[in-house]
């Protein structure tokens, strides 16, 4: 009896000690499966966090891509009529292919799209809306003092602007239909204003 009694015990020792061990062990399991589903939500919320970052600097740059490729579409047609002309000569009073002076071919670019422009540069200084050379946009005109005149006496087409540079077609004496630019010093002392003609209009 004392021997079944003393069995009895060592079983019930046994069986409890497993239980005991069983349970801190999946007690453990649990511990350690709910650390390891932690650090892979910390992880996948870390690389989201990482992906909408990226997205955000992509949306940001498509933004200003897109901006940048907003254009007025009468400017660009505008600005291929004037490029065709490159290489034509100076002709004083002249307005074709043959030749033609600077207000002669501001003129002929113009008129192309039903824009009647003055037929001299001092006229056409007093169309449109004045801007400052900061506003300064492709299809303004740009109007000068060259050789010391005291009134104007040359306009050019703005083609292009970056910063203080304005880059700008027109029919010099020396070239005919050329480019050349404001910070070129001849230009830059000849410099007077800039004058918008036409309502520009994003497409």
């Amino acid at each position: 009896m004392k021997n079944l009694a003393l069995t009895l015990v060592t079983l019930f020792t046994v069986c409890l000690s497993t239980e005991v061990s069983a349970q801190v062990k999946k007690t453990t399991v649990t511990t350690t499966s709910k650390i390891q589903k932690a650090k892979e939500e910390a992880t996948i919320a870390n690389i989201n966090k990482q992906m909408n970052a990226i997205d955000d600097q992509l949306d940001n740059k498509g933004s200003k891509k897109v901006e940048k490729l907003k254009y007025c579409y009468l400017t660009e047609q505008l600005l291929n009529v004037a490029n065709d002309y490159q290489g034509i000569r100076y002709q004083w009073g002249g307005m074709s292919r043959t030749g033609m002076d600077c207000s002669g071919f501001v003129k002929n670019a113009f008129n192309q799209f039903n824009i009647d422009l003055p037929r001299t540069s001092k006229e056409m200084a007093s169309r449109g809306e004045r801007v400052s050379s900061s506003d300064a946009k492709p299809g303004d005109l740009i109007f000068f003092k060259n050789g010391g005149s005291r009134v104007i006496n040359h306009v050019g087409i703005v083609i292009e602007v970056d910063g203080d540079d304005i880059k700008f077609i027109h029919s010099a004496t020396s070239k005919g239909v050329s480019i050349n630019s404001t910070k070129e010093a001849y230009y830059s002392k000849g410099f007077v204003q800039i004058n918008r003609v036409y309502d520009r209009q994003v497409l």
